[in-house]
């Protein structure tokens, strides 16, 4: 065996052991590291070999969720045509990347360890970026921050993904029931009170 087959095989194994790792502590956060030997069908030993401490494979898991969520996000295109396309876009990829978001948001610790410190530069973050696009083109509300309107686009997806796992979303609806709630609100057109008239 050559040593790219021999590294190939390794980044294989590497990635079974991360990704097994993120789909088993997003349902139980207590499981032990031969349960996620188990569910990445590799022996303990190997596992080990890998990884040796729980917490190297939770950074480990905790990056794989951040790129893979990253990775959904940018394959979306959010730069691309009119940004109500494009949001529904990126809500779409967002319910691709289910575990990732779960295993990330489910954990706060986990988002502010991934978060940059505060003397160094932080990267564009593409959402806000689309939002802040459509704002200034009067899609999305501008008395809103973008990052307000950002943190309730994750919350209600997390929120999707809970009811999911509970068996009171079916999964295939989670794009539809985000989007809908992002934009309309939780009121109707007949449910919502005129403004009062002006006093004289």
């Amino acid at each position: 065996m050559s040593a790219n087959q021999i590294s190939s095989t390794r980044n294989r194994t590497e990635r079974a052991i991360v990704t097994a790792a993120v789909r088993v502590w997003v349902r139980d956060r207590a499981a032990t590291l031969p349960q996620v030997a188990e569910a990445a069908e590799v022996g303990r030993t190997t596992l080990h070999r890998y990884f040796p401490e729980r917490d190297g494979l939770l950074r480990a898991a905790n990056e794989h969720a951040l790129e893979a969520i990253g990775g959904a996000i940018a394959e979306a295109d959010p730069d691309r045509g009119h940004p109500l396309d494009a949001m529904r876009r990126v809500i779409a990829a967002l319910a691709s990347a289910s575990d990732a978001i779960m295993f990330v948001f489910g954990d706060q610790s986990r988002v502010r360890d991934a978060a940059p410190e505060p003397d160094l530069p932080t990267p564009d973050d593409p959402v806000i970026g689309l939002i802040r696009r459509g704002q200034a083109e009067g899609v999305f509300d501008d008395q809103l921050t973008a990052e307000w309107i950002q943190q309730v686009l994750w919350g209600v997806t997390y929120t999707a993904f809970e009811q999911v796992e509970r068996g009171t979303l079916p999964k295939f609806d989670v794009a539809a029931t985000v989007t809908r709630t992002l934009e309309r609100g939780v009121t109707t057109t007949a449910g919502v009170r005129p403004e009062p008239e002006p006093k004289a």
